[in-house]
């Protein structure tokens, strides 16, 4: 009888316990959840609309990455034509259409729920920093107006992106962006990487980029090693790594259900 007892009330513990336990990631009410949490932290949530999408249709199939026209780039873009999308827990969103002066980048775990908000720099597209007043497309420090995915253009491109392989660079830890759509597939010809600035702070932006997301140094380490994906410079990329969307003026003019190009 005792045995039954303590079966019992074991069993109604487990069936309370999970009942108060966080949603599972796979379900509506976990997302529900996630888009609440990142209205909370600032995030747009159309943007979230946009990586469920492309989550839910692209987990299980392969992406071409674009082969570089010069061959010394190949080690860092191009190993194989095809990748599938990393295992990793978290993904990264980025708002380009937000101000510079506000936390626009958002590291999130998708089995956890656990959102990371961090300023990010924007690229200044073509017009450098002596002639920026007399070029009608020029980025501001404060806001991203004009994108590109042409060579030399310094811009932000946006879209989505699996993140490759971690190298070190001019600016120590960076991590490689390869671009899936026609707004972004020269990113990594381009090195647009992550890296960090000393004029990027944790809630703030003080600089232009060439086109790459560029974070603080105290955030660096947290997103690469959160997005990076398998393989070296010498061998070249095995395995793709985590998501990135980056959100400019052409994703904002997406209907909320649309995965992009895939």
């Amino acid at each position: 009888m005792k045995t039954l007892l303590y079966s019992t009330f074991f069993a109604l513990f487990i069936s309370l316990s999970m009942a108060h336990a966080a949603p599972a990631p796979t379900s509506g009410k976990f997302w529900k959840a996630l888009n609440h949490k990142l209205k909370k932290s600032g995030a747009n949530p159309k943007m979230l609309k946009h990586v469920y999408c492309f989550l839910k249709k692209g987990q299980q199939r392969s992406f071409e990455f674009k082969k570089p026209r010069s061959s010394s780039y190949n080690n860092r873009c191009y190993k194989k034509s095809q990748y599938q999308m990393g295992s990793n827990a978290t993904f990264a969103m980025i708002d380009y259409t937000a101000p510079s002066k506000e936390k626009r980048m958002f590291l999130v775990n998708r089995l956890t729920g656990d959102v990371k908000s961090m300023a990010v720099a924007h690229g200044r597209y073509k017009s450098g920093y002596v002639r920026r007043f007399t070029k009608k497309n020029h980025n501001s420090v404060r806001w991203a107006k004009y994108f590109s995915n042409a060579r030399g253009s310094n811009a932000p491109s946006s879209g989505f992106y699996l993140a490759g392989m971690e190298y070190r660079g001019k600016w120590d830890r960076s991590l490689v962006l390869n671009g899936l759509e026609t707004s972004n597939n020269n990113a990594c010809e381009r090195a647009v990487v992550v890296h960090a600035h000393k004029m990027v702070s944790d809630n703030k932006v003080y600089t232009m980029s060439s086109g790459c997301p560029m974070v603080s140094k105290g955030n660096i380490n947290s997103v690469i090693d959160a997005l990076v994906g398998k393989g070296n410079t010498r061998d070249g990329l095995d395995q793709a790594g985590g998501l990135v969307f980056i959100y400019g003026p052409r994703e904002a003019a997406w209907p909320e259900d649309y995965c992009g190009e895939i």
